[in-house]
């Protein structure tokens, strides 16, 4: 495979896990608005399977997603995952059923949004989780995220 094709290769600090630059971001497998599932969820299939075998090894999810559409998608697609395959997943906001994005961020929303994101996927453990900083306006906010880092260690990646 041609690394250039993928914009080169990119490691994670203090992992070993290493992917190409070039990966696929799952938001849009879902339905519209990111909500419930895609008009042709065989189709949604067909192309996480298409970025994988043009050598794609990472991909970029959340499971408030769909909820839980997105992820429960990739099982589908690509569940038992392709050796080298990096599932990068996303804490911090949730979708609930009047479509507007709020924040997730008390200890038991993020430990919550781990299981969720394992079961989801069908994983053990998780490669990359990125915690998303929601402030009223959708940007960062001053305030500590201690809290929210200390509740979830085992989410933190595995590599």
């Amino acid at each position: 495979m041609n690394e250039d094709k993928h914009g080169g290769r990119f490691t994670f600090p203090g992992t070993s896990l290493t992917v190409q630059r070039m990966g696929y971001g799952a938001m849009q497998l879902a339905g519209p608005g990111v909500w419930g599932p895609p008009k042709d969820p065989e189709a949604a299939v067909a192309v996480l399977r298409e970025a994988i075998s043009a050598g794609v090894n990472h991909i970029d999810t959340s499971d408030y997603y769909g909820p839980h559409v997105t992820n429960q998608i990739i099982r589908q697609a690509l569940h038992p995952y392709p050796s080298g395959l990096v599932i990068v997943t996303k804490l911090g906001g949730r979708l609930p059923p009047d479509k507007s994005w709020q924040q997730a961020i008390s200890p038991q929303e993020l430990t919550d949004g781990v299981h969720d994101n394992l079961r989801n996927l069908g994983l053990d453990a998780l490669d990359i989780v990125n915690y998303r900083v929601m402030g009223a306006g959708h940007g960062p906010e001053e305030s500590s995220i201690t809290e929210q880092w200390q509740c979830c260690p085992t989410s933190r990646n595995r590599a």
